[in-house]
């Protein structure tokens, strides 16, 4: 016999009444009844992809509170008083159990399976019934409207996590076998009871998912007895490059999704206009969904010295935008959520490796990028040493990040120019030429030449990293090759590394887009398992 958790509502308007009242501020005079209607919260034991699952950690099943909201056969407000207001029952879920830490530790906590028996009464005419229900899990009470229609309901955001970081959650939404959008679950005659006990007897199966998506990340590398460290297919002066992965975060992600998932089963069809099956009607599911056009990420940046350790999760908003390619087959907008691999040059032993590159040469170490850049300016550039003109060298000549030079200087984030250090600024400076000879030139116009020198890469002791896009369920080229949808998991592992990344000279720096510079090949092979996400889970014990 099934397990189910039973939510008892008390609902007015539904078959018959235990207890009749009249309204004597109404000019009807309407009779008023008390009905009851029982809730069964599920989710789909079907899978994705390879036919795997998983329920979810204790935090993520934990529920802290339910709201029910009710609505007419038209989509407008059922309210739960005569007095109209709020279309919404609520209630907090008590626990001996306890919250999950801030550890993500599993602790044992209240989720759906220990709700039962919760009454909720509420009265109105008597003949007025609701019929449909949708349900969210974990909402900030403070956010919620007194009164929603199904529209605005459908059109709202929140935050994937409440303030006490429990995940929202709410009705499952798909296409039903002629094609329909299901996005609340319908009430009949059979669901409503003149008693609890008929109630109980045929409840409501709402099935819920969590409006987050969740991605892993593995980096196991492709180096025998080095952790996480990849084999880049480079040798720099001779030696041998590998790749230590250290961090990951999300780029392009979202703190907020609507709190209904919007699909389009017309302009969709089958699969045949995304590229892949995407709706299940028979598991009450979907696996593809349209992006709210008014959310943008919250925080579009990163730097390097932060992140997750390949062991952590994080958890982002949906976001099916797609790139953007002008004619010519450039990308001119990207705003698909990406993985960032923050990783670290190091020789066969293990050793951070700097790694500089400059006209299409790489050098070891900084100082040999500045030796090469003074060697090429020495018989233009000169100082005065005790009367004696001495061409520009290495001590004098310092490297500036993309983000920090000077203005009327163009340089990619991921860039380096070359300024007189502070070495090079305390000295009197000559220009020399075949024609005029030397000529004294004040800093700023030395400055102005160096900053003319081709731009540098420069891995700081070894400091790089790498992207990918999250890559969902549709075939190559189609609008759902990329994507993250809600409740779905998506593991990405980094099967292999080629290349030397997007060099990072000051970790410090916001990056904004992440970038691949234009004259250095570098990929990630990213695998990527998609599974269904357990949002709730529920326990059957089969007599």
């Amino acid at each position: 016999m099934k397990r189910y958790l039973f939510i008892t509502l008390a609902a007015l308007g539904l078959l018959g009444c235990t207890e009749n009242m009249t309204n004597p501020d109404s000019p009807t005079k309407g009779e008023l009844e008390r009905s009851y209607i029982s809730v069964t919260l599920a989710t789909d034991d079907a899978t994705r992809a390879d036919e795997e699952f998983e329920y979810g950690d204790a935090d993520e099943r934990y529920v802290e509170n339910v709201h029910f909201f009710l609505f007419k056969g038209d989509g407008t407000p059922f309210p739960v008083s005569v007095s109209g207001g709020k279309n919404y029952l609520s209630f907090t879920i008590n626990s001996n159990g306890t919250q999950p830490d801030e550890t993500g530790e599993a602790n044992e906590g209240p989720n759906v399976s220990d709700v039962k028996d919760k009454i909720l009464v509420f009265d109105n005419y008597k003949g007025e019934y609701p019929q449909y229900i949708v349900a969210v899990l974990n909402w900030d009470t403070r956010y919620i409207q007194p009164s929603y229609t199904l529209d605005n309901l459908y059109n709202t955001l929140a935050s994937i996590r409440n303030d006490n970081s429990h995940f929202v959650m709410s009705n499952a939404v798909y296409a039903d076998m002629q094609g329909k959008v299901v996005r609340a679950t319908p009430l009949t005659i059979s669901n409503i009871g003149k008693t609890e006990a008929e109630a109980l007897a045929s409840p409501v199966e709402i099935y819920v998912e969590r409006i987050s998506a969740k991605v892993e990340v593995e980096a196991n590398g492709d180096v025998a007895d080095k952790e996480a460290t990849y084999d880049v297919d480079a040798t720099v002066g001779g030696v041998p490059v590998y790749a230590k992965v250290l961090r990951w975060e999300l780029h392009n992600d979202y703190n907020h999704s609507i709190v209904l998932k919007h699909i389009y089963p017309e302009q969709w069809g089958m699969g045949s206009e995304i590229g892949f099956l995407w709706n299940d009607p028979n598991r009450y599911r979907s696996y593809w969904a349209a992006s709210y056009t008014g959310l943008f990420p919250q925080d579009n940046q990163f730097d390097w010295g932060n992140g997750l350790t390949p062991s952590q999760v994080a958890y982002c908003g949906e976001n099916s935008r797609q790139a953007v390619v002008d004619g010519q087959g450039k990308v001119t907008s990207d705003p698909r959520t990406k993985v960032i691999i923050k990783a670290q040059l190091v020789d066969g032993e293990g050793q951070p490796f700097e790694v500089t590159m400059w006209y299409g040469h790489s050098y070891v170490g900084e100082r040999a990028l500045r030796t090469e850049v003074a060697q090429l300016l020495a018989s233009e550039l000169y100082y005065l040493d005790r009367g004696e003109h001495k061409g520009i060298g290495a001590e004098d000549v310092k490297l500036v990040a993309g983000d920090d030079v000077p203005e009327g200087v163009e340089a990619e984030a991921y860039e380096v120019i070359f300024q007189l250090s502070d070495a090079g600024q305390a000295k009197e400076w000559f220009t020399y030429s075949n024609a005029e000879g030397f000529v004294a030139a004040t800093l700023e116009a030395v400055n102005g030449r160096l900053a003319a020198v081709e731009p540098a890469l420069v891995y700081r002791d070894g400091m790089t990293y790498y992207y990918a896009d999250i890559r969902h369920l549709g075939r190559e080229g189609s609008a759902s090759e990329y994507g993250v949808v809600r409740n779905h998991i998506y593991k990405v592992n980094i099967a292999t590394i080629t290349g030397l990344g997007t060099p990072v000279y000051d970790p410090d720096i916001d990056f904004e887009t992440p970038e691949r510079p234009s004259d250095v090949n570098s990929y990630v092979a990213a695998e990527v398992r998609i599974l269904s996400w357990k949002v709730v889970k529920n326990e059957y014990n089969v007599e």
